[in-house]
């Protein structure tokens, strides 16, 4: 039965914006429900005000592994490249190989740690940034992705480190791996999103009157498909907010049955993005 509930989290791998004094943090949570026909957004707030009284990645961890929600959309890589999945000998094995590694003073490990427990090899790769087709799929959409693996500037391996360690405690059936719901986590990409629906997609990060500018942009087309409500200038304020939104409307599309899901040879390994077609 659903149960008509959709989360957005907008993800970081940067373990310093998980801790509990944080007040900065980039890791939001949005909680979108169905009210009649219109989709309505009901709560957005970082992660360090999720209810609970752990450490805001175990009150997360507690939020998704209750599946009180018909499916979660998160803005973080489900898996890595296909050979590297093959090496460890699948994509439950990679979740419960970087979930379990002992970590000091973080929730999970680093991304150089990561990257080595995966591969068998320390980074720097012989290829410095191996893609999943999915990644491939929308870079050549002209989206800027980082490739899961990466552990230079910009590094995508943290974000992915810290996304496993997440899927593997909380325990839910992932797409597309899995349809089944409630407590549904899928893979969510707001410049991926954004682009499919013909917005902006760069350039709305920051306190400038030309990123504010787009998030207004983004923020009209937004309210297109659901009710803001009271929560426009809390949205126009933050970038991690809004993403936090629009990573709910990748739960909506799988549960709703509108994402049009390619077949890949490798899906089984790498995972897919979900966006909303509408």
């Amino acid at each position: 039965m659903s149960l008509q509930r959709w989360l957005g989290i907008d993800f970081s791998g940067n373990h310093l914006e998980w801790r509990a004094g944080c007040t900065t943090s980039n890791v939001w949570v949005a909680d979108v429900r169905r009210g009649g026909d219109l989709l309505r957004i009901h709560d957005v707030r970082p992660v360090q005000e999720l209810a609970g009284s752990g450490a805001p990645f175990d009150r997360l961890v507690a939020l998704l592994s209750g599946a009180d929600y018909d499916a979660a959309g998160i803005d973080a890589p489900f898996s890595v490249p296909d050979s590297f999945v093959r090496h460890v000998g699948g994509h439950a094995a990679l979740l419960a190989l970087v979930g379990t590694s002992p970590v000091v003073g973080r929730p999970f490990v680093t991304g150089s740690q990561m990257v080595a427990l995966v591969s068998a090899d320390a980074p720097p790769l012989e290829r410095r940034k191996p893609m999943r087709a999915i990644d491939d799929f929308w870079a050549s959409k002209r989206v800027n992705v980082r490739s899961p693996v990466w552990t230079g500037a910009r590094a995508g391996a943290p974000m992915t480190a810290a996304c496993l360690t997440l899927l593997h405690r909380a325990g839910r059936p992932m797409w597309p791996w899995s349809s089944a719901g409630p407590g549904l986590l899928v893979e969510a990409f707001p410049a991926a999103q954004l682009e499919t629906w013909g917005l902006p997609h760069v350039k709305y990060d920051g306190r400038s009157r030309a990123a504010k500018e787009v998030r207004e942009t983004i923020l009209e087309g937004l309210s297109r498909r659901l009710h803001v409500g009271g929560w426009e200038a809390k949205l126009l304020q933050s970038a991690d907010a809004l993403d936090s939104v629009l990573c709910a409307f990748a739960a909506v599309a799988v549960t709703t049955r509108k994402v049009t899901l390619p077949e890949p040879e490798n899906i089984e390994t790498e995972g897919w993005v979900a966006v909303h077609p509408a």
